[in-house]
């Protein structure tokens, strides 16, 4: 193998074949609900109340429903090239992007990653904080709770998705325990029912857009990476032959479970603690109920600690890890781990806290940075390529994915276009940016690259299984 294609075959980015495919229905159910069940879906569901000025609750269930439900078509169209290839997000990208254009997409969707991996790995270091201070009465050594939880979670995303699926086991369960406590300890502390704090009406200080993007925009990173979690999907047998719903029937339902209905119901039981205490962060609402009973707060405190640990390893360290791979192959899987850990940690995301809604504005910005991206990604496959891919030379130097330079050029423009003129509608642009970056990433590669490059458009060629 020579040098420049030894570049593009980092071992975790080649393709899935059958055998390493060990990832179950239930398997995947589990992975999407340890995501979904965490503390910043809680959060949000307080912060969209937002003291009265946002949403109502019946509000926020309709704004939920449309938002997780873009989430999984966008992940499930996504996913679709990693159930039927086996390609990962980071190598994929250099179809529509090129070779070296793909670390221009693959820099973005790192961002979020990096983000969030920071900002749970600080949620999870304060319950183990507190945990520590009521062992110990006089502890109080946040940063080095930081630095332990940080490297046990990079530990554990060496170790592959299944590994990582392992701790949903632990997180669903006891987070539903949690939860349900949490929500009866609500009632019963601020003499209030459900059917009254459904009813309650808000100033409905967000837009309806607004507002399903920022539900949207924390699993954007998701979509991205649909295929990353796919690939390891156990596939049907004669496969090839079915179409679109009939291969990916186990993501899609996967997803339906694991994210929507979860993630409904996660949020709702923030929303209540917004309403009663005013409290978004756990770490404050556990001791708010709980302050009388300190096993029950160890518990509690033990469980978000998994909590952000179920959610933090596959959703949030392992995407940037897989970009850092195809942007520097020669690096190992573990030493981009543990990279993108640390930078993670060294941005410290959690001091950014500007107002009572502040995870609403980042889950809404991070929208508009990624929804070029997907559109970008599902033109090129579904309506460039028809669904027919040349995986050799997405593993291949100069091969058709070379372009210009490394660089398409049309992938690149369309990219920037799409994010500025989608910045000129405000809360609109997430959609607007989406739509546009559709249109004219199919316009100039109609116009311009098929012309000037041969794409091999409507042909499948599979990579040497010898390579893997």
């Amino acid at each position: 193998m020579n040098s420049e294609n030894e570049k593009l075959r980092s071992k975790e980015l080649l393709p899935t074949g059958s055998k390493e495919r060990d990832m179950s229905l239930f398997d995947y159910i589990i992975l999407w609900a340890g995501m979904t069940i965490n503390i910043v879906a809680f959060s949000l569901g307080a912060q969209y109340y937002n003291g009265g000025k946002g949403l109502s609750p019946w509000t926020l269930v309709c704004v939920m429903l449309i938002g997780y439900g873009i989430v999984t078509l966008f992940t499930s169209l996504v996913g679709d090239i990693g159930t039927k290839y086996g390609v990962p997000f980071a190598a994929y990208i250099r179809a529509p992007f090129g070779y070296k254009g793909a670390n221009i997409a693959g820099f973005i969707r790192a961002i979020p990653g990096l983000y969030w991996f920071g900002f749970l790995t600080w949620i999870g270091a304060g319950s183990l904080n507190k945990i520590m201070a009521i062992i110990f009465p006089g502890f109080d050594n946040l940063m080095l709770m930081i630095i332990i939880f940080a490297a046990v979670q990079v530990l554990n995303t060496m170790y592959g998705l299944k590994a990582m699926a392992k701790f949903g086991w632990i997180a669903i369960p006891s987070l539903a325990v949690m939860f349900t406590a949490i929500l009866i300890g609500t009632l019963n502390k601020y003499n209030i029912t459900i059917p009254e704090i459904m009813s309650i009406e808000t100033e409905g200080g967000y837009s309806f857009a607004f507002a399903i993007a920022g539900i949207a925009g924390g699993w954007l990173t998701m979509a991205l990476n649909g295929s990353d979690l796919t690939r390891q999907i156990k596939r049907y047998e004669n496969y090839e032959n079915m179409n679109f719903f009939q291969r990916n029937k186990r993501a899609i339902f996967g997803q339906v479970v694991g994210l929507m209905i979860v993630g409904v119901v996660t949020m709702l039981i923030g929303v209540a603690s917004g309403i009663t205490s005013g409290f978004w962060d756990l770490n404050d609402v556990v001791p708010d109920l709980f302050s009388n009973n300190n096993i029950a707060l160890i518990l509690c405190f033990i469980v978000i600690v998994f909590a952000q640990w179920s959610t933090n390893t596959a959703a949030n360290l392992l995407p940037p890890a897989l970009v850092l791979l195809n942007f520097s192959p020669k690096i190992k899987y573990w030493m981009s781990t543990i990279i993108c850990g640390t930078i993670s940690i060294g941005i410290m995301p959690w001091k950014i806290q500007s107002s009572g809604g502040f995870l609403v504005d980042i889950q809404s910005w991070i929208s508009q940075m990624l929804g070029p991206i997907i559109g970008i990604i599902l033109t090129d496959y579904f309506i460039i390529r028809k669904c027919q891919l040349n995986v050799k030379d997405l593993y291949t130097a100069g091969g058709q994915y070379e372009y210009t330079n490394g660089y398409n050029i049309s992938a690149i423009i369309a990219l920037f276009i799409a994010f500025f003129i989608g910045l000129l509608f405000g809360d609109y642009a997430f959609f607007v940016g989406s739509i546009v970056s559709v249109i004219v990433y199919y316009v100039l590669m109609k116009c311009i690259t098929l012309k000037k490059y041969n794409q091999n458009i409507g042909k499948e060629i599979f990579l040497d299984s010898s390579i893997n």
